[in-house]
């Protein structure tokens, strides 16, 4: 197998633990209270038939939550792999591949840091949670509008982990688009 075919095949895993990511992510949004058969503002005993459903929701949340997670960490070990093939498989572009990852991208984070957070700092894993992740301000003749969004999900040193991570795949696309083009790029 040529250094093209192993970096393609890291490529396409890359792909595939993104998508799956992604459809992860969509999972933890759907509300397993309503899943599981039970009604908001409706009033269950409390018996061994309603412990069991809240059981049953608890471990359906806690399944998503840990498939996010699980995908998460396949993604960006994926992502780090990438750099050292095209390193070794490129020589020659060795500094474009290293500036690359190493520079600075969302969130005041190189790229290369996620990897190496979840592999080796356990202080900079991420967590699940509620918190922010994105803010818009507009102005209305004389105020200024601030519109603060947040969500549960995957943070990692306050960034959206999710979104980091199609970021990730999004610039590696056309980092490799326009460095190797003979790699081909699946969207």
């Amino acid at each position: 197998m040529s250094i093209d075919e192993k970096i393609n095949i890291r490529i396409k895993a890359l792909k595939f633990n993104l998508d799956e990511l992604n459809e992860a992510y969509n999972l933890t949004t759907r509300d397993v209270v309503t899943e599981t058969g039970m009604e908001y503002g409706k009033q269950y005993l409390y018996n061994e038939e309603t412990l069991s459903i809240i059981r049953k929701q608890d471990k359906l949340k806690k399944e998503r939550e840990e498939r996010l997670h699980f995908t998460i960490l396949n993604f960006t070990q994926v992502f780090y792999s990438v750099k050292e093939y095209l390193k070794k498989g490129y020589p020659e572009k060795r500094q474009k591949v290293e500036d690359f990852f190493s520079n600075i991208g969302l969130g005041n984070k190189a790229r290369k840091d996620i990897s190496n957070d979840l592999k080796h700092n356990p202080q900079n894993d991420i967590k699940y949670g509620f918190g922010e992740v994105g803010k818009e301000e507009t102005k209305d003749g004389t105020k200024r509008i601030t519109k603060i969004y947040f969500k549960h999900t995957w943070f990692y040193g306050g960034i959206d982990s999710v979104e980091y991570c199609n970021n990730l795949y999004k610039e590696l696309s056309r980092f490799i688009h326009d460095e190797f083009p003979n790699i081909p790029i699946q969207n």
